[in-house]
């Protein structure tokens, strides 16, 4: 008809980069019926140029593509494990809040048992000072205080 279609790319498609105009683009009214002998292979070829599959323009060479290829693999596995090691951290911090909350009330119950001891063990220590003088001189007065006595089963032999 009296519609101008863009001129075509030299990577393979009519749209610049692989891809059709975006008025052209599945509207049907860029060709006629609606289908673009040339639009299927020019968005696979650009497609595979993304991934890194197939030879693009020119000077670039196969060892070109290849250092390319394996940047994008390097950076994607980069990215991959970050994403993994984030997705640990949050089931980590998840895992830990759950046991804070179920091992909570063990922890409070921990924590009261040892105040209760440390209760204890002042007031025994306290009462161990107090008491301390008065013992030592009943101790004392039972072991100087000697009274010379008959035990009440010894028996004279006669």
């Amino acid at each position: 008809g009296g519609q101008q279609r863009a001129a075509p790319c030299p990577r393979g498609g009519p749209g610049g980069q692989g891809q059709p105009p975006a008025e052209e683009a599945g509207t049907g009214q860029g060709h006629r019926g609606g289908h673009r002998p040339g639009a299927a292979v020019g968005a696979a070829q650009h497609l595979y140029q993304g991934l890194g599959v197939s030879g693009g323009g020119p000077g670039l060479g196969p060892a070109d593509l290849q250092t390319r290829k394996a940047r994008r693999l390097k950076q994607a596995k980069e990215e991959a494990q970050m994403e993994v090691e984030q997705y640990r951290r949050e089931r980590e911090q998840e895992f830990q809040s759950k046991q804070q909350a179920a091992m909570g009330s063990q922890g409070n119950l921990s924590a009261e048992v040892e105040q209760a001891t440390r209760c204890q063990v002042q007031g025994m220590q306290s009462s161990q000072q107090r008491n301390r003088e008065r013992v030592l001189a009943q101790l004392l007065g039972m072991v100087c205080d000697v009274r010379a006595q008959v035990h009440p089963n010894y028996r004279i032999a006669a």
